[in-house]
C-alpha cells in the first residue's frame, strides 16, 4: 500500500505548483505493472459539491547495490484547483472578499500480479488522515486562493520551496501614482497567510480546528475629494483634477485582486470592421444571375491609452501586469464595459541609448459592438 502522502512544495495561490509527494508500496518483481493513483477533491467556496480529479503515474524503480526499490512520485495538483476556480466570475464591483478553494487529496497503489489487477491498495490522505472522536469523523481539507506569484517572486521567496501571501498589490512600492479627483481608486488590502489546513489542536483533549479563512483577499475603494498628495491603502498617490480625456480602468491582477488605473485617452479611436464575401447561388436565367453578398462583423472600437510619464519600475508594472491582464473593464458614463488589451508584439521598456521619457502606450478593445 501507499506509505505516505506529504506536501513537497506549495503556496496559497493556485497559479503556482502545489506538489504532493507520494511514497508507493515496496518493490515486488512479480508485478506486471505498478502505478499510483491520485484522487483530488476540490470546491470553490459556496459550491455544494466537490469536483473530483484523478491523476495517474507509473511507479519508477531504482537499483543500487543489487537492491531494487520503488521511488517516490510527485503530483502537481494545482491544475485541478484552477479548473474549479474558472467557475468564479469577476465583476466590475469588487466583492466583500474573494473566494477560497477548499481541497484535499488521496493516493493509493494499483498493480497487476499473475494477471489479476489489484486496485486501491492502501489509501493515504492529505492534509491528514480522517480522525474519529466521540463517534464523529473529521475529514481534513486545505485552503488556497485564486492568483499566482511571478517567477521572480518564487525565486526570491524566503522559504526553500514555499511562499506566504503578504502584499496583494502588484504596483511598485516606490514612486507616486497619479489618480483623478472624484474618481474611485480600487486597491487590494494587505493579506497575510500561507497554505493552511484543517487540523486537530495540541490540547490534552484534541478538538478539530478549521483552517478555513475567516477573512480573505479583498479590494477596497476610496474616492479622493481633494487634490494633492495623500496615502491610499498604505501607498503614496497624487490627486489631480480629472482631465477631459480621463479614462478609468479596473483590472484583475496576477494576484487575483482588482486594482484601478486612472489614465488618459490619446486622440485615436479606430474600428477594424471585417468583411467576408460570399456568392449566393441560384437558378440563373438570361437576366437573373447568382449574386455576391457580404457579411460584416467585429464592429469593436479600439482606443489608444497612455500611462503618462513613468519610472522604470512603473513601466515594468504596466508591461508585465496591465498588458498581461486577462480581465479588464473601462467606465463609460455609469456603465462598466468589458475590454481587453491588445499589446504589440514587442513593447519597449527602456532604451538607455536614447534620453527619452518613459511612457507606455497601449490599445484597448471593447468586447461589445456599436458606438461607445
Amino acid at each position: 500500500m501507499a506509505q505516505s502522502l506529504t506536501l513537497l512544495s506549495g503556496s496559497p495561490l493556485i497559479g503556482c505548483p502545489i506538489v504532493l509527494r507520494a511514497v508507493p508500496a515496496g518493490y515486488n518483481q512479480n508485478r506486471t505493472f505498478h502505478r499510483l493513483i491520485m484522487h483530488v477533491l476540490a470546491a470553490l467556496e459556496g459550491d455544494e459539491d466537490y469536483t473530483t480529479f484523478d491523476f495517474s503515474m507509473p511507479v519508477e524503480q531504482r537499483t543500487s547495490g543489487g537492491t531494487t526499490s520503488n521511488q517516490a512520485a510527485q503530483f502537481d495538483i494545482s491544475s485541478a484547483l484552477r479548473a474549479v476556480a474558472q467557475r468564479y466570475e469577476y465583476t466590475a464591483t469588487p466583492p466583500t472578499r474573494y473566494p477560497y478553494i477548499k481541497f484535499r487529496a488521496e493516493v493509493w497503489d494499483e498493480w497487476m500480479l499473475d494477471g489479476v489487477v489489484y486496485k486501491e491498495q492502501g489509501r493515504c490522505k492529505w492534509p491528514a488522515e480522517d480522525v474519529t472522536i466521540s463517534g464523529h469523523t473529521y475529514t481534513f481539507y486545505a485552503y488556497a486562493f485564486i492568483g499566482k506569484f511571478t517567477d521572480m517572486e518564487r525565486l526570491q521567496a524566503a522559504g526553500e520551496d514555499t511562499q506566504q501571501l503578504d502584499v496583494m498589490t502588484c504596483k511598485p512600492a516606490t514612486g507616486v501614482e497619479v489618480v483623478h479627483q472624484n474618481t474611485t481608486v480600487v486597491y487590494p488590502v494587505a493579506f497575510q497567510r500561507g497554505l493552511e489546513f484543517d487540523h486537530m489542536s495540541d490540547d490534552a483533549e484534541p478538538v478539530f480546528v478549521s483552517g478555513a479563512p475567516s477573512n480573505g483577499p479583498r479590494s477596497d475603494q476610496f474616492t479622493p475629494q481633494a487634490t494633492g498628495a495623500m496615502v491610499v491603502g498604505g501607498r503614496n498617490v497624487y490627486v489631480i483634477p480629472c482631465p477631459d480625456n480621463a479614462v478609468e480602468l479596473r483590472f484583475i491582477s496576477s494576484k487575483g485582486c482588482m486594482e484601478s488605473l486612472h489614465l488618459r485617452c490619446l486622440p485615436k479611436r479606430v474600428v477594424n470592421i471585417q468583411t467576408d464575401n460570399y456568392v449566393i447561388s441560384r437558378q440563373e436565367t438570361f437576366k437573373k444571375f447568382s449574386r455576391a453578398t457580404t457579411r460584416k462583423h467585429a464592429d469593436y472600437e479600439t482606443w489608444t491609452l497612455s500611462s503618462g510619464p513613468l519610472s522604470e519600475a512603473w513601466a515594468s508594472f504596466y508591461i508585465h501586469e496591465v498588458l498581461m491582464a486577462q480581465t479588464m473593464w473601462m467606465r463609460r458614463g455609469t456603465q462598466w464595459l468589458l475590454c481587453h488589451v491588445l499589446p504589440e508584439e514587442t513593447t519597449q521598456l527602456r532604451d538607455q541609448s536614447k534620453p527619452e521619457m518613459i511612457e507606455v502606450q497601449f490599445a484597448v478593445r471593447f468586447d461589445i459592438d456599436g458606438a461607445i
